[in-house]
């Protein structure tokens, strides 16, 4: 169950899939800004940046999910255009997503079929599919990756790193020449990400350009052959990776600016206001305090375990350990226990999870306090539009009027009205998950202030955040996640950007 270096007979002939002076902006936003990337067949190229940096829309780009404001795309020496994504994988590129896209009760077979788009039939059976060659042909894809897996057997029965292979297979049915895999590590164990990274070796002596987009630097010394990296839209370098070091390549995804970014101080600790004691989000145990004041952010890659915390806390996971609120052990199993408690929480999924898109900002503002502007099990539309007015001036919410829907807002407004629904329920706790992702650097700064005068206020902040700027600009302590464990608790002036980046990367020994 597990990928194998040796190459199969035969590889591909050499081939370039190069982006130049590619420029893309959202509404007047320019997200791209002249970038150039070349990458080469028969090589791992590892694109990199942080949170925001452009990666994301560069993906789109190179695989027609987007056309570009301005520049274009070449292979092999042609000027190529993709309408479409069909365009791309028909020009042979592929892109693996960083989630599942798999259907857990299909086998793997199944799985394959759902999404190809060349199936064989028997002419003879009214064209049904051919199941025996269709097999064979996944069979096929499977022996030329060299993993071990069986085609029969339902996705739900495979370990991470399986069906991280089953979707790289997926993808290898269009016979690609470029394949991009998106965080393919991220939410693995060592040992399956180890394997994952034997598979994109495996795809490179086939002479397949693998473009590796990760956080972890680690693996990227590891796999990578050459490596580019995005900065606020921009590339800012690219080369070999062979002779970089940990520290070198920390530096160069962060920057000048944040080099000269100095520490802030932590604010003095008030009340205590939630302990976790003997907290388990994977192997290891963890303990948290939350003080009145402070904003404490636990912080590390996808799959990390540190997003789950936030979760636990909120109510929305169980808590697997044991919770203190004013000296009284207290159940966290639901969100309803944490309400209860003082706590509101704001998921990381906020128009999938948070706001009702259909409803009206007034009501989203208020659905964790309908009982307190109701008489008799009835709403009272006049205090539902008060609040809500309220709301709207004290944290500027931009909106056309409180009953317009929720979905008519921007991402950054919509985040404003969650922070809301929290405040109108008099909520002592704030456990919330990516406070500003989605959101423009306007609105960012706005929600940033809005947390802090809540914590000056009296109040506690739990927060998740895989952005190591938000982070330094927003808390107070921080606790670093790795593969489920906490491995790392400081306070803020004890970080700068390079140590955070290098201990959220694992890159221990550039602290």
């Amino acid at each position: 169950m597990s990928a194998t270096w040796s190459a199969p007979a035969g590889t591909l002939p050499a081939s370039v899939l190069r982006a130049e002076s590619i420029v893309h902006d959202y509404s007047g936003v320019v997200v791209l800004r002249e970038v150039d990337l070349a990458i080469r067949g028969g090589e791992i190229h590892a694109l990199l940046g942080q949170n925001g940096s452009g990666k994301s829309t560069l993906i789109k780009v190179l695989t027609g999910a987007l056309s570009p404001s301005s520049g274009q795309l070449s292979l092999d020496g042609q000027e190529v255009s993709f309408a479409t994504p069909q365009a791309s994988t028909s020009a042979g590129i592929a892109v693996v997503h960083q989630n599942y896209n798999l259907f857990p009760e299909l086998s793997v077979e199944k799985n394959l079929l759902a999404t190809a788009s060349k199936v064989p039939r028997r002419r003879a059976a009214l064209n049904a599919i051919d199941e025996r060659s269709w097999r064979a042909k996944v069979q096929g894809v499977l022996d030329r990756l060299g993993v071990s897996v069986d085609a029969a057997v339902k996705v739900s029965e495979l370990g991470p790193a399986e069906r991280k292979f089953v979707e790289i297979a997926r993808a290898m049915l269009s016979e690609p020449r470029f394949l991009i895999l998106d965080e393919p590590t991220a939410s693995l164990e060592p040992d399956a990400a180890t394997q994952v990274l034997d598979l994109m070796r495996t795809l490179r002596a086939q002479g397949i350009g693998v473009v590796f987009v990760s956080h972890r630097l680690d693996e990227v010394l590891q796999a990578a052959d050459r490596y580019s990296i995005l900065r606020d839209g921009a590339l800012v370098a690219t080369g070999e990776v062979a002779g970089l070091t940990p520290s070198r390549l920390t530096e160069l995804m962060i920057g000048q600016k944040a080099e000269q970014a100095a520490a802030r101080a932590s604010t003095p600790p008030g009340p205590l206001m939630l302990q976790l004691r003997k907290s388990s989000v994977g192997a290891g145990h963890f303990d948290v305090d939350l003080h009145a004041g402070q904003v404490v952010a636990v912080t590390g890659l996808v799959g990390s375990g540190a997003a789950t915390v936030v979760s636990m806390v909120g109510g929305d996971v169980p808590l697997d350990g044991q919770a203190v609120r004013d000296g009284q052990s207290i159940r966290l199993r639901h969100v309803r226990d944490a309400q209860k408690a003082g706590i509101g929480f704001i998921p990381e999924d906020r128009k999938g999870r948070g706001v009702v898109l259909m409803q009206s900002c007034a009501v989203n503002m208020s659905l964790s306090s309908l009982a307190r502007i109701s008489r008799a099990g009835m709403v009272s539309a006049r205090s539902l539009r008060q609040r809500a007015e309220h709301f709207r001036s004290r944290l500027q919410i931009k909106m056309g009027d409180v009953n317009a829907p929720i979905s008519s807002l921007s991402g950054g407004n919509q985040q404003k009205v969650m922070v809301a629904r929290l405040l109108a329920a008099q909520f002592q706790i704030m456990a919330v998950a990516e406070p500003s992702q989605g959101v423009d650097i306007g609105g960012r700064s706005q929600i940033h202030d809005l947390l802090r005068e809540f914590v000056d206020g009296g109040g506690s902040v739990l927060l998740f955040s895989t952005d190591t700027d938000e982070v330094l600009a927003l808390a107070d302590t921080v606790y670093v996640f790795r593969h489920g464990e906490m491995i790392h608790h400081a306070d803020r002036e004890h970080l700068d950007e390079h140590s955070l980046a290098a201990l959220v990367a694992g890159v221990h020994e550039t602290v």
